[in-house]
């Protein structure tokens, strides 16, 4: 209930149309409580905002290329669950070491309204991204320097089935 409640709040109070110049807009609810926000042990606020930041623009590119223009979609992000653990009990040079495992999978919570270009609204949903599979679905796309490779190519596909793959396609907006 206290979900809903906080989804309709959410709905009531964001202003609504964004500007034709920003087609997706993310907003981060209270990062500072994300279960994991942190790289090679790092949790300082630069680090932080640099992870956000990087999330931001990856999925407002998705957007450009994905959504129609003069659409607009306001994802809001409740959560974050990096892929990957840190394993305190391994020896003391390993403890700001990422253990990526397949136990240890990338998850978002997230919330999203997609708009047309008269505001009306196309879909909208919260709901809880993962993959279980990431170490099975490696992309070629990510390098294995970017420290963000399997959250991108999770919301990658995430993004591909809720708004479409292609070049304005339309996507499905049903919750799996």
């Amino acid at each position: 209930m206290k979900s809903r409640v906080m989804m309709v709040a959410w709905l009531v109070f964001t202003p609504w149309p964004l500007s034709a110049t920003e087609p997706v807009r993310v907003d981060f609810v209270e990062p500072e409580r994300y279960t994991d926000l942190s790289l090679s042990g790092s949790t300082t606020e630069r680090i932080q905002t640099h992870i956000l930041e990087e999330l931001e623009r990856y999925l407002q590119d998705l957007a450009a290329r994905s959504l129609p223009p003069s659409h607009t979609l306001h994802v809001t992000v409740f959560d974050l669950d990096m892929a990957g653990e840190y394993e305190p009990w391994r020896v003391p040079n390993l403890t700001n070491t990422r253990f990526i495992r397949d136990v240890y999978r990338p998850r978002i919570e997230l919330g999203y309204v997609w708009r047309d270009e008269h505001g009306r609204v196309v879909a909208e949903q919260r709901e809880q991204v993962s993959d279980l599979n990431y170490l099975m679905l490696a992309d070629p796309y990510y390098t294995f320097n970017d420290p963000l490779r399997y959250e991108k190519a999770m919301l990658r596909r995430w993004f591909e089935q809720r708004f479409g793959g292609g070049r304005y396609g339309t996507g499905t907006a049903d919750s799996r």
